[in-house]
């Protein structure tokens, strides 16, 4: 009997502790950020203003806003609010160590696997997510590589620990490699000129025949539901030959962009320019096509030393200022922290600082299709918001406190352990 009453008290105790604390993780849990300077991006900026967030998104914006009692506060006095910025094209969480391969999952075996995601193979709790985003990155593109279609690529949020907590929206591009020019060293002989501009030319033909065996497919695949299962590389591609999702094409030179153009126009895609390094000969064509360009290399020197110094760093005023619409990549998992310097450096060779921003945040979202969910401070919208003690472009700004779908994160990195670790050696 005393067994039995120990028990039952045993349980009841079990249950005065955890059940309180379950049902905190299902509470919604309401924040608010008072006395910031908020950029929304998409609207005038609030001097000193109030952001109120519940359930993970944003519910309230403006000068006068009223907190609710039981609101977790935060003062953001002296402190500007932002979006948390965009990086469309990452390998996040599919890469860890470029020289390890063991470490890596980005590329498949083949050169056409439209069928394969990226997001069956992420991993959420990568080395990198904590590093990226403590510099006031959020979302991130996370792509395959490879082949001449790698496959299907996803956005995330960098906070989560398993694939649906971070997955913003899965199959959100698909990655195309447009074969690269031949590039052969001064005194490469004829026949290897030749031959490796045939290799080229039969790779473009393969792309090309795929892109039309999609289309063909795509004119007979609701009619052969029994069929479902057949054929998954064209069956994958349909959404794309139908203009429901985008094909992100991998480009770098003016040749590339011309070819990739072309294709874009014959089968009438939905498509993004990502890489882009010769944009800026072939600016007035961007624009006459309407086709969106991710720049992948403003850091970087120029390919060819007959170009102008400064051709990297001033392509993204060329385009904006011709209206095409641009975002800005690191184009890597390990350097995407340094997504800011990008536009950060454009401003310093003539882009405007709004458009620099936009470019970030809200283009970056627009061109990923999910402006609706995220890229600028706006009601309704995940609560992606980092809080700077200045101007998130500026090296010497620090991200003091950054919000991920409404949740505030630990800025802590395996960067930030290190430096603590060794500021104190004796």
């Amino acid at each position: 009997m005393t067994k039995s009453i120990l028990r039952l008290l045993s349980s009841l105790l079990c249950l005065l502790v955890f059940v309180p604390a379950l049902v905190g993780q299902t509470r919604p849990q309401t924040y608010a950020i008072k006395n910031a300077k908020i950029v929304t991006v998409t609207g005038p900026t609030i001097p000193n203003g109030t952001i109120l967030i519940q359930d993970g998104k944003i519910v309230g914006v403006g000068p006068n806003i009223p907190i609710p009692s039981n609101a977790r506060v935060f003062d953001a006095k002296e402190l500007s609010a932002y979006p948390g910025m965009i990086d469309p094209h990452t390998a996040m969480g599919l890469q860890e160590i470029g020289s390890v391969q063991s470490t890596q999952d980005v590329t498949e075996l083949g050169e056409i696997n439209p069928q394969l995601k990226a997001s069956a193979a992420i991993n959420p709790l990568s080395e990198h997510v904590a590093i990226t985003r403590a510099n006031g990155i959020t979302t991130v593109g996370s792509l395959p590589r490879g082949g001449l279609i790698s496959g299907q690529g996803a956005v995330i949020n960098l906070d989560g620990w398993v694939l649906k907590d971070v997955l913003v929206k899965d199959s959100a591009v698909l990655v195309i490699n447009y074969p690269r020019d031949v590039n052969l060293p001064a005194n490469a002989t004829d026949r290897q000129r030749r031959d490796a501009e045939d290799a080229r030319k039969k790779r473009i033909d393969l792309l090309h025949q795929t892109l039309k065996d999609a289309q063909a497919f795509a004119k007979i695949v609701d009619v052969r539901a029994a069929d479902a299962d057949t054929n998954p590389a064209l069956r994958a591609m349909v959404p794309v030959i139908n203009g429901q999702e985008p094909a992100l094409f991998n480009v770098e030179t003016a040749n590339e962009i011309k070819g990739a153009l072309d294709l874009i126009d014959e089968f009438k895609l939905k498509a993004i320019l990502s890489g882009c390094a010769e944009a800026w000969k072939v600016v007035n064509l961007l624009k006459s096509r309407n086709v969106p360009v991710i720049l992948g290399s403003v850091l970087e020197s120029p390919g060819d030393d007959s170009y102008p110094y400064d051709a990297n760093y001033a392509t993204a005023a060329t385009l904006v200022k011709a209206g095409v619409k641009i975002a800005f990549t690191s184009d890597s998992t390990s350097s995407a922290r340094d997504l800011p310097w990008h536009a950060g450096m454009s401003v310093a060779f003539g882009l405007p600082k709004d458009e620099a921003v936009k470019a970030v945040t809200i283009n970056a979202a627009q061109i990923l299709g999910i402006d609706a969910q995220t890229g600028s401070i706006s009601e309704g919208k995940f609560a992606n918001i980092m809080l700077t003690d200045g101007d998130p472009l500026e090296h010497a700004t620090k991200v003091k406190q950054l919000f991920i779908a409404g949740k505030p994160v630990e800025l802590k990195s395996k960067h930030t352990d290190l430096y603590e670790k060794f500021i104190k050696r004796p």
